[in-house]
């Protein structure tokens, strides 16, 4: 794994970058959401601000990957992404049901990272 370079300063952020298949890598990790992205797309691109702050936010609880699905296009297509950015919430390794595809918005974003983590907002 390499941590992406586009927050090197960022040394508590756990926005990081798989290189390969996130089964493997994350079996061992309690709450971890991949996102899935692609470098041309406004939207991944919009999302990795909101991304590093809900990083920030969950860190301890949750850490947080990125996978460029253009580079490694055969899992992301393993796990049916076709936009980006899709979020992927996974529990000791295993896809939970309910991906986020698109988020509009941080609120967005934070509503379903806690839903997955078993609250809500009222």
């Amino acid at each position: 794994m390499v941590i992406v370079k586009y927050f090197p300063e960022l040394s508590l952020s756990m926005i990081q970058e798989l290189e390969t298949d996130p089964k493997t890598v994350l079996k061992g990790k309690a709450a971890v959401v991949v996102v899935f992205y692609a470098s041309w797309c406004e939207d991944s691109r919009r999302a990795e601000d909101y991304e590093k702050k809900l990083a920030e936010e969950f860190g301890g609880r949750v850490e947080f990957f990125r996978l460029d699905a253009d580079e490694f296009a055969d899992v992301a297509d393993s796990y049916r992404v076709e936009h980006y950015p899709t979020y992927v919430f996974f529990r000791k390794g295993k896809p939970q049901r309910g991906v986020l595809v698109e988020p509009y918005s941080e609120g967005e974003a934070r509503n379903w990272l806690e839903m997955k983590l078993g609250r809500t907002r009222v």
